[in-house]
């Protein structure tokens, strides 16, 4: 089963009735409700790509019995659940009925400048927009909401947000829990005093702290539960509040695994008791129930944290978010991998430009919450930034607020927080939102690589937002010195020979060779194989050529990263995937390097699909250990061995070691030498 198909079926276990008439998706019909257990947790419908979104002024009952009045999306609070596979096409029509405009922006999506909308876009009442464009990111959760001029904190607090996950087949080998045991959680809050209302009447201290309340909805659910069964399960939460920070946790304070960030999966899956949530910020965990006992109770919250303001509506404040109740057995099949897929870290010396973004607040009034001086001017441009240079990006906090700041068009990384590197597991991966305490300097490493065009950076906190805490920034193509006039490719036997030729070269200091596996899971991450220096200036042409050596069976794409002497860097694709097929005999090669401390690699091939046995013995015989002992396709294959990690229980000493490579019949031998 496809993996979207199965979150698919887990987003439907809760929406089968409304998808029937999406309009009373919450109609007191459609769910139990009882006085001591709450409401069960709902979900809203799954979108059909290619279908119509409509936007408009709806009631549905969150409360039983009580009509409550929303902005909602094809009459769902939330909205409906878009599921995508990476590399497909989303498409949607979305039509405005409000009295207003309105625009929609697709939250984390890499989209072209005028589907990402931009308050400058305006949907305006009683028309619409085709919103279409490939799904470029990494499997992941994403979101969409409203975003237009000043409008952005009240159309998205009346209803106007839903789920966007991105789903991609190469994740299923690493065993995460899906279908139903794949819960999408988003988190908001309201005021129990307006309630079944969502007034949204800001005061002085909603505009400055941005807009809080005392009653938690998830997945627009009050008073929410989940049964469970005892095993484990994937939680995606989503900060879907205006303003609030989060602090989360279980009441128990058991331990839980954070796998991913608002971008994708990250690349360890370390284990923590909690972590805090900002507005339009992600964390996808792993919580296993297994030694709960049926009939067990316990609940997700937010643990209180010191935080700065007063009034009724407190930040920082403890909050009971859903309550969740073991009921069964039946197991996920779900596992916490032991190695997740590697993130390919920016270099801080690789830096071209640093930009700082001095936040901070005047006196009580409009346009109190500033960035570098300036509140947003939706026709001027605050500044331009290069396609595919990468930036470091110093946000320095000036106020003694919370300030969730997030970049449209591009993922980031955070790099330290007040010079500090040692950084918390929710701030480790790739992002597009970072929570930035009061008085708190986090600097990021950004680079845009998709769409050329005008996007936004701005606080998350939406009355900061819609303050006038947002600027805007232009991606531009800075023309490249050097015209590629060929890029071509051969394959012999393990090796991919590239060859490319130039018309004319001006300040080229040379190109990088850049490759993708494509049968590996982390297949979005490019790998240096080497460096071929340029030519300078020339008018001539110019022939250049590459061997990559000792590649192991499978597909791969090429690319050539071409720098010139100033640091400005341009891609040039290899338009055809390459292949590198079986071998025509069995061999095992020398190691290398060899000698080696502590590591060596050795290389194999079979030209069979065989029983494969790798395995090192010391110069008497005795055997240390196997690094192969597994069928193996017929292929080239490389494996490492460390002799710190062998498995005696004493250091090996330098000398002389040998391996021995079985594949079916096939028996032969090496030397190895080790040297401490």
């Amino acid at each position: 089963m496809k993996r979207r198909e199965m979150l698919l079926k887990s987003l439907q276990a809760g929406a089968a009735i409304s998808l029937l008439n999406p309009a009373k998706l919450f109609s007191e019909n459609n769910f139990k409700e009882n006085a001591l257990t709450g409401n069960p947790l709902r979900f809203p419908p799954v979108f059909t790509n290619g279908g119509t979104m409509t936007l408009s002024n709806s009631v549905v009952n969150v409360w039983p019995g009580m009509d409550t009045h929303v902005i909602a999306v094809n009459g769902s609070y939330p909205g409906p659940s878009v599921v995508m596979q990476k590399g497909d096409t989303f498409s949607v029509n979305f039509v405005n009925n409000l009295n207003e405009p309105a625009t929609c922006h697709w939250h984390g999506i890499s989209v072209p400048e005028l589907m990402d909308g931009h308050p400058k876009d305006p949907i305006l009442p009683g028309e619409s927009r085709v919103y279409t464009y490939p799904v470029l990111n990494r499997a992941g959760t994403y979101l969409y909401h409203a975003h237009a001029d000043m409008l952005t904190a009240k159309h998205v607090f009346k209803g106007f947000a839903g789920f966007f996950i991105v789903v991609d087949p190469a994740e299923i080998s690493l065993g995460l829990p899906t279908g139903a045991f794949d819960i999408p959680l988003c988190i908001q809050d309201r005021r129990l005093a307006d309630k079944p209302e969502f007034n949204y009447n800001t005061d002085l201290n909603d505009k400055i702290r941005g807009w809080m309340g005392d009653l938690i909805l998830v997945n627009g659910t009050p008073d929410a539960y989940l049964e469970v069964n005892k095993t484990l399960y994937r939680f995606r939460l989503l900060n879907g509040s205006n303003g609030r920070v989060y602090k989360i946790a279980f009441s128990d304070g058991r331990p839980f695994r954070i796998i991913a960030t608002d971008q994708g999966l990250k690349d360890s899956a370390p284990e923590v008791n909690s972590f805090f949530l900002s507005s339009g910020e992600r964390v996808d965990i792993l919580v296993d129930f297994s030694d709960y006992n049926i009939g067990d109770s316990i609940t997700l919250k937010s643990l209180a944290f010191p935080a700065p303001g007063g009034g009724t509506y407190r930040q920082g404040v403890e909050m009971n978010l859903m309550r969740i109740d073991i009921t069964g057995s039946v197991s996920s099949g779900g596992v916490i991998p032991a190695v997740m897929p590697p993130i390919n870290y920016y270099n801080p010396s690789d830096v071209q430009t640093v930009r700082e973004f001095v936040l901070s607040m005047t006196s009580a009034g409009m346009n109190m919450h500033r960035m570098n001086g300036l509140t947003f001017d939706i026709n001027r441009i605050d500044w331009e930034t290069p396609l595919n240079s990468l930036e470091e990006w110093k946000i320095i906090n000036t106020t003694n607020n919370y300030h969730p700041m997030h970049s449209h068009s591009a993922m980031f990384q955070v790099y330290s927080r007040n010079g500090s590197t040692d950084l918390p597991p929710g701030d480790k991966g790739w992002k597009d939102t970072v929570l930035v305490n009061p008085f708190e300097t986090v600097r990021t490493l950004i680079k845009f690589s998709d769409y050329t065009g005008i996007y936004l950076y701005h606080c998350h906190t939406l009355e900061h937002e819609d303050d006038g805490m947002m600027l805007n920034f232009k991606i531009i193509d800075v023309a490249m010195p050097v015209e590629l006039s060929s890029f071509t490719h051969t394959v012999d036997k393990s090796s991919v020979v590239l060859h490319w030729t130039t018309s004319s070269e001006k300040n080229n200091k040379g190109f990088y060779i850049e490759r993708i596996n494509l049968e590996q899971i982390s297949n979005d991450v490019w790998i240096n194989a080497g460096f071929v220096k340029g030519n300078g200036t020339t008018s001539s042409t110019s022939e250049y050529l590459f061997t990559d050596k000792n590649l192991i069976t499978g597909k791969y794409k090429y690319r050539l990263k071409q720098i010139d002497f100033n640091g400005n860097i341009s891609y040039h694709n290899l338009s055809s995937e390459v292949e590198v097929g079986k071998p025509d005999s069995f061999r095992l090669h020398q190691n290398y390097p060899n000698p080696f401390n502590p590591s060596t690699k050795i290389r194999y091939e079979i030209s069979n699909d065989s029983f494969v046995t790798l395995t090192v013995y010391d110069i008497n015989g005795k055997e240390l250990t196997k690094l192969v002992n597994e069928n193996k396709m017929a292929g080239f294959y490389e494996v490492e061995f460390n002799s710190s990690n062998h498995n005696s229980s004493r250091k090996l000493p330098s000398g002389v070691y040998l391996y021995q490579l079985k594949a079916g019949s096939f028996v032969t031998s090496k030397k190895m030498i080790l040297i401490n």
